[in-house]
């Protein structure tokens, strides 16, 4: 009795035994199979890039204005400095502009006299330069671009304009960026799916992905480069209105058979 207890027992263990090897065989199989299949759709895959641009308007202005006085007494500078500072506010209030918008008062004094290399011709009547800046900070841009043609008025008038400059800027920039993304992702998926056809796949879903950078500029190039034909980033004069953002993206597409 206990031979055959035994031997109904050692039967059972096998049989037990053989079930385990049999699933940790089919285990191996469905994980052997699964990372071949996941290498495989990784060596399949296409790398593109995605384009998106849109036309867009400045919301605001930057607007510096500076002149310069020469003489021979300070106290003299100062108190036409002053003059001209009043002539200068006024007009930019008679246009339109509110005085919380106008930064003035940025004075600079250079003494000619003062520099161990100047021209020893200078004459005392002419040694100190007095530079006196301006700023504007509007959401006004069409009024600024208007305006800043109109500052010859102040020429005749004798004040020595030696910067008009404004940088037209657009910050509402994530009101826009995710609706660019989507073109731009939808333009890098046309470019996959192309690629795909000629090889006879289908675009599968995303393995990675790189927004890149947005970038803002002129929209009209000729407005944003210099005499030299290349682009003038340093040159707020040249700034426009008008702007062009863009962005590329790059993005690598699973192809499947």
């Amino acid at each position: 009795m206990g031979d055959v207890m035994a031997e109904k027992n050692s039967v059972i263990a096998g049989a037990i035994l053989g079930v385990l090897i049999g699933a940790g065989l089919s285990g191996a199989g469905y994980f052997v199979s699964t990372t071949l299949y996941k290498g495989k759709l990784a060596s399949n895959s296409v790398t593109v890039k995605g384009f998106a641009e849109r036309d867009v308007q400045a919301d605001l202005a930057l607007w510096q204005i500076s002149y310069t006085i020469t003489g021979g007494k300070l106290t003299d500078l100062y108190s036409q400095s002053s003059n001209d500072e009043n002539i200068l506010i006024g007009f930019l209030t008679k246009n339109g502009f509110k005085k919380e918008d106008i930064k003035s008062g940025n004075v600079q004094i250079t003494d000619l006299l003062a520099n161990e290399f100047r021209d020893k011709t200078i004459p005392e009547a002419q040694r100190y330069i007095l530079k006196n800046t301006t700023t504007v900070r509007s959401t006004e841009v069409a009024l600024v671009d208007r305006s800043t043609n109109a500052l010859n008025d102040l020429v005749k008038q004798g004040i020595v304009l030696t910067a008009n400059s404004v940088n037209f800027q657009f910050t509402k920039l994530n009101d826009i960026k995710a609706s660019m993304l989507r073109d731009a992702t939808k333009n890098a998926r046309d470019a996959a799916q192309q690629f795909a056809n000629d090889a006879g796949s289908t675009v599968g879903s995303i393995q990675s992905a790189n927004q890149g950078f947005f970038s803002i500029d002129s929209r009209d190039s000729s407005a944003a480069q210099n005499p030299n034909g290349r682009p003038d980033y340093d040159n707020p004069q040249r700034s426009t209105i008008d702007k062009k953002v863009r962005v590329v993206v790059t993005l690598t597409y699973y192809l499947e058979r």
